[in-house]
């Protein structure tokens, strides 16, 4: 991971083991850099939530609430949960790996040509208008950028 965020929130630690069964369990591959995030994280509320959102006019900001992990005791903290819910919602082969402090979700394209790009899903988009805007051709790359203020989550050093 080109740049480590810190968390605080996150769930339990995850093995390979789990990972795997995720991927399994819904015909999908994890792209390196989540797999290395969510071992390392296991989501959680970053440090540096704010990223620029281009595309989506009069809102150039955007600010992650949450990443998504797994096994988390809060079922909406899950990744499986979010697919689930907003499967129906979301474009096919996009992954919810993180939520604003609104409805729109932070996806991982998880298929094709687009495989491994950060994207920004508007979940108040109305019909027949783009609902989606890429944020960074790569996970590593879009969490490189990330910037904090005086609202960010602060991590306590142990």
């Amino acid at each position: 991971m080109a740049q480590r965020l810190r968390t605080t929130e996150g769930g339990p630690l995850l093995s390979e083991a789990d990972l795997v069964a995720f991927e399994q369990r819904f015909r999908l591959k994890l792209p390196l850099p989540l797999r290395e995030f969510l071992l390392t994280t296991n989501g959680g509320r970053p440090e540096r939530d704010l990223f620029k959102l281009q595309g989506l006019s009069g809102n150039p900001i955007g600010r992650i609430h949450f990443f998504f992990g797994l096994n988390d005791p809060v079922e909406s903290c899950n990744l499986d949960w979010n697919l689930e819910v907003f499967r129906d919602r979301l474009p096919p082969g996009l992954l919810p790996i993180a939520t604003t402090e609104g409805a729109d979700k932070v996806c991982l394209s998880v298929t094709g040509a687009t495989a491994g790009q950060v994207f920004y899903w508007d979940a108040h988009a109305r019909p027949g208008m783009n609902s989606v805007h890429l944020l960074a051709e790569d996970l590593d790359t879009f969490i490189a950028a990330l910037q904090s203020d005086a609202l960010s989550p602060t991590v306590l050093e142990s």
